[in-house]
C-alpha cells in the first residue's frame, strides 16, 4: 500500500496547554479540530500520553507534540512543542507501533527491536545503563529486543508492557505497584518475560496508570499491578503482583481491551462494551458514582454497536459500526466536546466535523481526545448541531494484496467475521506491512489462516516485502505456543468435534485438524524456497527454547498439544534444520512429566495409520539411523539417540493400545546391526533398571531390535551360561577331582528315539540341559558338530508332532497343530516336547513346528481373549463373534446353553461351563460370558495338564532374562525361523481351467509377477487365494491349488474360492494391469469372491 498520499484528516479537541493537541497553540478545545501540519500525512496510528502525543505515519514516519521536559518527544531540546515533529532520531528506521508513557515514549521498529526515550528513572525506557538517572534518554534501540521480535507496546505512567510476535509479554519500568507482573515490587530496568502469561498467546497488552492489562488469542482478559480502585475487575481493592484472569469475563470473547488512568475497559465480539474500575468522573460508564470492582456492561442505544473503544485519564470513548463517536467520564477540559461537564455518566453521543467522510479510529488520551478520519478537512469547522451522517464500516480500497496481508474491515467483530475467526482458525496475529489498516494498532494482533499465508507466498505478484511479512506471520504461529495450537485446532468454541480418526476428534485425541497441518507443512514444502523453511525451523527451535524453560511450571494443558503438531512436521528425521528441530523436540518430550506422557501417549494413539506410521515413527527412525551413522561405533547407547529412544518408546506404547502398524515397524535395523550383543546382555543383565531409570542397554527399548538381533542376544545369553557350565566341570575335575562332562551328550537309537531321548533327558537336572548338545546315535561313527543334532531334531520333531502318535491333533482349516485333550500320553512327554523346542533355541537349530501363534502367546503368559482362537479354529471364532454381533433375539435364534460338546475318542462329551450349565441358556445378556467362558475351555482348561507340562520343559532350558525380549510372535520365528514358502513347489502342482494352460501368456506373467514379492506380499497373495497364510504341512506342494480363467480382458479384481484353494483370474490384456490389479485384490482380500 502506497502510504506518501494524505488519505486522513487528524482532528484533535480537550486540554491543549502543554500542545499535546498540536494545534499550534496552548489553548484547549471544545470542538475537534484539525492538526494542520499533518494534512499532507497519511496517519495509520495515534498514541496519546497524559500531556504528549505521537502520530505513526503509512511510511513508518513518528511524530511527536507536546510537553517535552523529560525529552519525550524524542528532540533535543526540552521545549514543548505546539506542533508536532519528526523523530529525526529514528529516521533510519520504520517504526510500525508506538505508545506514550506519562514522560516517556516507546516504539517499535517493522524489524521488531524497541526504540525508546524521555525518563528512565524507574528503568521505563528499558535502557539498563539509564536506570536511576533524572537525564532524560535520547532515542534508541533497546538492546537486545530485535531477536525479541516485538510488534506491540503500551506505556503506564512509569512502566512499559509490550508484546512479542509469538504472544510473549515483556515488562520494565517502575514495579512499586505490581504493574510489571513478576510477582515483587522492583522495578526492572529491562526487557522481563512475564512468565504467568507464557504460552497463553496474547494478542494485546494495554497500561493503565499503575495497572496492566493482557487479552489472549482464546479472547481471556489479564490484569495486575494497582487495585486500589477496583481497576483489575477481580472483585477486590487489592494489588496483584502476577497476571490474574478476569473470571467474570470468561464466558466471554473478548476482542479489545483498554486501560484509562484507573479504569480498565473491554469489548466482546457482540459489539457489548463493559467497564470497572475508578468511577469518580463516570469514566466507566456504568452510572453510580461508586467505583466499580467487577465488569459492569456499558449500556448504549440498542441499535448501536462498539467496534472500537479507547480509555483516557478520566475519560473514555468509543466508535460503533453506524460510524458514531460515544464519550463519557471527565469533560471539563473539553475532552467531550462541547459538553463541558465534570461527571458524564453514562454514553453520550459526540458530534463531529460536517463532510467528515470516513471516521476510521478514535483515540483518549489524558485529557484529550483524537480523531482521525478518512478524508481531510479545512481547519476551523466545529461541531455540527446535528447528529452526524452513518459513516460506512467498509474498508478502504487496498492492494489486492490486502486480504493476505492482514487488512480487516473497519468493524473487525461482526458475526460473520467471528465465525469465521472461529471456523477458519483466523484469530488476527500479524504485524503485517507495518500497520496497513488505520487504527489496526489499536486492536487486537491479527493471525491469519496459515494456507492463506502461503497462498501469498505462492502468488506470482507477491512483492519482496510482502514476502518478507507474510513469512513473519508464519514465523510467529511457529514460535508460539498458543498461536500453534489455535491455528490447528480442530473444534472451536461451541463446535462439535465430529471427526475421526487423525488427531483425535472426540474427547480421546488432541482436538488438532491434522488434515490442515499435513496441508500446511505441504505448503510450506512447495514453496521450494530454503530460506522460509530455514525460518520456520528457527522459529520451532524459538518455541521448543521456551517450552524447555518453562513447561516444568506451566500446567502442561496450556502448551502439550505443540508436541504432536511439530512431530507431524517432515522436517523430523531430516538434516540440517530438520536435524536441530528434531533433537531439540526429542529433548522436550524426554523432559515430560508421568502425567504429561501418559496424555501424550493417550492421544498419538487416535492418529490415523499413515501419519503414526509414515510420519511419527518413520521420521524418529530415521533420525536414530543417521545419528548411528554419523557415531560409527559399538558398545554403549551414544547419548544421541537416548531421547529420540524415549520418543519411540512413547510411540510404541501408543501402538500396544491401539495396534496401529506392524511391530516391526519399530525395528531398527541400525541399532540391530551395531550393537555388542553380549556386551548389552551384560549390561542389561547386571542393571534392573525400571521404565524411568536410565537408557543403557538396548534390551530395555527391545522392540527396536529385530528377531535376528534379539536371537543372537539369547545367543549370547546361552553361550554365557555354556560357558559357565564348561568351566565349572573342568574346575571340578582339576580341585575336586570330580569327572564332569562339559556337555549334554545324548545317545539314542534310531529305532527308539523317542523313548531313548525322553528317559535320558529325564535324568538330567536343570545346569545340565544348558550344556552345549551332542548327540550320538548308537553304532554310528562321526563326530557331531552340528549336523548330527540338526538330523536329531529333524527325526525327534517329526515322531512327537505326528498325530498318529497321539499327543497333537491337526487342525485342517487353521494347518496348525494343536494340544490333544484326549492324549493318553503322559505329563513326562509333553514335558519332553517342551525341553526339546528349548533345546534347539539354545543351541541355534531350527525346528519345522506348525504351532499357531496361540501357543507361543500363552508360553509367554499373555492372557487369551477371542482373538486368539482365529489362530486356531477360524470357523468358530466366526460363530463366536457373530453371536456377539447379532442383534436380535439371540436365545430363540442360536439355541445355545452354559454347556459345549466335544469328542472323545469318537464319542461326543459335553462340559458345562458353569454348574448346572446345561440348564442356563445364552441370552443377549450372558453372550459375552459364554464366549469368554468358551474361549477359556478350549484354549486354557481343557489342555491345562498337557500345556503346563509343555511350558514347564520349554522354561527349563529357556527360563532366562533374554526371552523377555521376544514378543510371542518373534518367539515363533526364534524355533521356526522365517516361514519358507516354496511357490515354485506351489507353480508345479497347480492345476489350470476354464482354457488356461501352464504356457498361458497371463500365467506366465502371474509367475513372473509372484516370484518377484516380498515375503509379505506372498502370504497376502496366500491368503487371499486359500484363506490362509500358511503352508501346509509338507510344504506348499501338499496344496491342492487351481487356477481358473474368468473372463476376458477387464477392469474387475481377481476373486477366489478359498473353499476350494481356486483363484480366479481374468485374462487381462498386459502384464502390468495384472500386477495392478492383483496387488489391489491381495491388499484388500476381505469381501472377495467367497471369501
Amino acid at each position: 500500500m502506497n502510504h506518501s498520499a494524505a488519505s486522513v484528516s487528524v482532528y484533535s479537541w480537550g486540554r491543549g496547554d502543554f500542545g499535546q493537541l498540536g494545534l499550534g497553540d496552548e489553548s484547549d478545545r471544545s470542538f475537534p479540530s484539525l492538526v494542520q501540519s499533518l494534512a499532507d500525512k497519511d496517519i495509520l496510528h495515534v498514541a496519546a500520553g497524559d500531556f504528549h502525543t505521537a502520530f505513526l505515519t503509512g511510511d513508518g514516519e513518528l511524530y511527536t507534540t507536546g510537553n517535552n521536559e523529560c525529552g519525550q518527544l524524542g528532540a533535543k531540546s526540552r521545549e514543548l512543542q505546539l506542533l508536532p515533529i519528526r523523530v529525526a532520531a529514528l529516521d533510519t528506521y520504520t517504526i510500525s507501533h508506538v505508545a506514550c508513557g506519562q514522560k516517556h515514549t516507546v516504539a517499535v521498529t517493522d524489524t521488531g527491536a524497541l526504540a525508546s526515550w524521555g525518563a528512565a528513572e524507574f528503568g521505563q525506557v528499558g535502557h539498563k545503563e539509564a536506570a536511576g538517572s533524572v537525564d532524560s534518554v535520547q532515542p534508541r534501540i533497546v538492546k537486545g529486543t530485535r531477536e525479541l521480535q516485538f510488534v506491540r507496546v503500551a506505556c503506564g505512567a512509569a512502566h512499559t508492557v509490550a508484546l512479542t510476535g509469538s504472544g510473549d509479554v515483556y515488562t520494565f519500568g517502575q514495579g512499586a505497584f505490581g504493574a510489571l507482573g513478576h510477582g515483587s515490587k522492583d522495578d526492572i530496568d529491562s526487557p522481563k518475560l512475564v512468565e504467568t502469561l507464557w504460552g497463553l498467546g496474547i494478542v494485546q497488552v494495554a497500561c493503565g496508570e499503575n495497572h496492566s492489562a493482557a487479552l489472549s488469542a482464546d479472547g481471556q482478559v489479564f490484569t495486575w499491578g494497582r487495585g486500589k480502585y477496583g481497576q483489575l475487575g477481580h472483585g477486590t481493592v487489592e494489588s496483584e503482583f502476577h497476571p490474574v484472569a478476569v473470571t467474570a469475563l470468561s464466558d466471554q470473547m473478548i476482542v479489545q481491551v483498554v486501560c484509562g488512568g484507573d479504569h480498565t475497559m473491554a469489548l466482546n465480539s457482540e459489539g457489548e462494551l463493559f467497564a470497572w474500575g475508578r468511577n469518580l468522573w463516570g469514566q466507566t460508564g456504568t452510572g453510580p458514582e461508586e467505583d466499580t470492582h467487577r465488569p459492569a456492561q456499558v449500556k448504549f442505544l440498542e441499535s448501536e454497536r462498539i467496534v472500537q473503544v479507547s480509555a483516557g485519564a478520566r475519560h473514555s470513548v468509543a466508535l460503533t459500526d453506524n460510524g458514531n463517536i460515544f464519550g463519557w467520564g471527565d469533560g471539563e477540559q473539553g475532552q467531550l466536546g462541547e459538553i463541558k461537564s465534570s461527571k458524564e455518566r453514562f454514553p453520550i453521543l459526540l458530534s463531529g466535523p460536517e463532510n467528515a467522510g470516513k471516521l476510521l479510529y478514535v483515540v483518549a488520551g489524558g485529557e484529550h481526545t483524537l480523531a482521525v478520519y478518512e478524508h481531510p478537512l479545512s481547519q476551523g469547522q466545529r461541531f455540527s448541531d446535528h447528529t452526524p451522517e452513518s459513516f460506512s464500516s467498509t474498508p478502504t480500497e487496498a492492494s489486492s494484496k490486502s486480504d493476505i496481508l492482514g487488512c480487516e474491515p473497519r468493524n473487525p467483530f461482526v458475526e460473520e467475521e467471528l465465525t469465521q475467526f472461529l471456523q477458519k482458525h483466523s484469530i488476527d496475529l500479524d504485524r503485517s506491512d507495518g500497520l496497513n489498516v488505520h487504527g489496526e494498532g489499536l486492536r487486537r494482533l491479527k493471525l491469519l489462516p496459515i494456507m492463506q499465508i502461503l497462498e501469498g507466498l505462492k502468488g506470482a505478484g507477491t512483492s519482496p516485502r510482502e514476502v518478507l511479512h507474510l513469512t513473519q506471520a508464519m514465523e510467529h504461529i511457529f514460535a508460539s505456543v498458543k498461536f500453534l495450537i489455535f491455528t490447528f485446532k480442530q473444534c472451536h468454541e461451541e463446535e462439535v468435534c465430529t471427526k475421526g480418526k487423525g488427531g483425535g476428534g472426540g474427547t480421546e485425541g488432541p482436538g488438532l485438524d491434522t488434515g490442515l497441518i499435513r496441508d500446511a507443512y505441504q505448503g510450506i514444502l512447495e514453496l521450494y524456497n530454503a530460506e522460509v523453511v530455514k525460518r520456520i525451523g528457527a522459529a520451532i527451535m524459538r518455541l521448543l527454547d521456551t517450552m524447555e524453560k518453562h513447561m516444568d511450571r506451566v500446567p502442561e494443558s496450556r502448551w502439550l498439544r505443540v508436541i504432536p503438531i511439530i512431530l507431524q512436521s517432515p522436517l523430523i528425521g531430516e538434516k540440517q534444520v530438520g536435524e536441530s528441530v528434531s533433537t531439540r523436540l526429542f529433548s522436550v518430550v524426554a523432559r515430560l512429566s508421568p502425567s504429561a506422557l501418559k496424555k501424550l501417549t493417550e492421544w498419538l494413539r487416535t492418529y490415523s495409520k499413515d501419519i503414526f506410521g509414515g510420519r511419527f515413527v518413520r521420521g524418529v527412525q530415521k533420525y536414530i539411523t543417521h545419528k548411528l551413522h554419523v557415531w560409527g561405533g559399538k558398545g554403549k547407547i551414544p547419548v544421541q539417540v537416548i531421547s529420540p529412544l524415549k520418543v519411540l518408546s512413547l510411540l510404541h506404547d501408543a501402538n500396544v493400545m491401539e495396534n496401529l502398524i506392524p511391530y516391526s515397524d519399530f525395528y531398527s535395523y541400525a541399532i540391530s546391526e551395531s550393537i555388542n550383543f553380549q556386551e548389552q546382555y551384560v549390561k542389561w543383565l547386571e542393571y534392573d533398571f525400571p521404565k524411568s531409570k536410565p537408557l543403557i542397554s538396548y534390551c530395555q527399548v527391545p522392540y527396536v531390535l529385530t528377531p535376528d538381533a534379539k536371537s543372537k542376544i539369547l545367543q549370547a545369553e546361552a553361550n554365557i551360561q555354556k560357558q559357565h557350565y564348561v568351566q565349572t566341570s573342568v574346575l571340578d575335575q582339576l580341585f575336586k577331582n570330580q569327572f564332569s562332562i562339559p556337555f549334554l551328550v545324548l545317545t539314542v537309537r534310531r529305532s527308539e528315539l523317542i523313548r531313548d531321548t525322553l528317559q535320558q533327558l529325564a535324568s538330567y537336572n536343570v545346569q545340565e540341559l544348558k550344556k552345549p548338545l551332542k548327540v550320538v546315535f548308537d553304532g554310528e561313527a562321526g563326530i557331531d558338530e552340528g549336523g548330527v543334532t540338526k538330523e536329531f531334531f529333524q527325526l525327534l520333531v517329526r515322531d512327537l508332532f505326528n498325530v498318529s502318535f497321539g499327543m497333537f491333533t491337526y487342525i485342517e482349516e487353521s494347518r496348525t497343530l494343536w494340544f490333544n485333550r484326549n492324549s493318553m500320553e503322559s505329563a513326562n512327554e509333553f514335558r519332553l516336547v517342551g525341553i526339546v523346542l528349548g533345546l534347539a533355541i539354545h543351541n541355534g537349530v531350527i525346528l519345522d513346528v506348525h504351532f499357531p501363534l496361540t501357543v507361543y502367546k500363552k508360553v509367554m503368559g499373555k492372557e487369551m481373549q477371542l482373538d486368539d482362537l482365529k489362530d486356531v479354529q477360524p470357523q468358530l471364532f466366526r460363530g463366536l463373534q457373530q453371536l456377539l454381533d447379532f442383534d436380535g433375539d439371540v436365545e430363540g435364534t442360536f439355541c445355545l446353553t452354559f454347556q459345549v460338546e466335544y469328542e472323545f475318542f469318537g464319542e461326543i462329551k459335553t462340559h458345562d461351563l458353569i454348574p448346572g450349565g446345561s440348564n442356563i441358556p445364552v441370552t443377549k445378556d450372558n453372550r459375552k460370558r459364554y464366549v469368554d467362558l468358551y474361549v477359556h475351555y478350549l484354549l486354557e482348561e481343557s489342555i491345562d495338564k498337557q500345556f503346563s507340562s509343555f511350558k514347564e520343559g520349554f522354561m527349563q532350558v529357556c527360563l532366562g532374562r533374554a526371552l523377555s525380549l521376544f514378543r510371542y510372535e518373534e518367539l515363533e520365528l526364534l524355533i521356526c525361523g522365517l516361514p519358507h514358502f516354496d511357490f515354485d513347489a506351489l507353480e508345479r502342482v497347480t492345476v489350470y481351467q476354464g482354457g488356461y494352460t501352464k504356457n498361458s501368456r497371463i500365467i506366465i506373467w502371474f509367475w513372473e509377477l509372484v516370484r518377484a514379492m516380498p515375503l509379505e506380499e506372498k502370504k497376502q497373495l496366500l491368503f487371499f487365494s486359500t484363506g490362509n497364510d500358511r503352508a501346509p504341512i509338507g510344504g506348499l506342494a501338499c496344496l491342492k491349488f487351481i487356477i481358473q480363467k474368468n473372463g476376458d480382458d477387464t477392469n474387475r479384481l481377481p476373486t477366489a474360492q478359498t473353499c476350494f484353494n481356486i483363484l480366479l483370474l481374468p485374462e487381462y490384456s498386459g502384464k502390468a494391469k495384472l500386477e495392478n490389479r492383483l496387488k489391489v485384490a491381495i491388499q484388500n482380500s476381505t469381501g472377495f469372491g467367497l471369501q
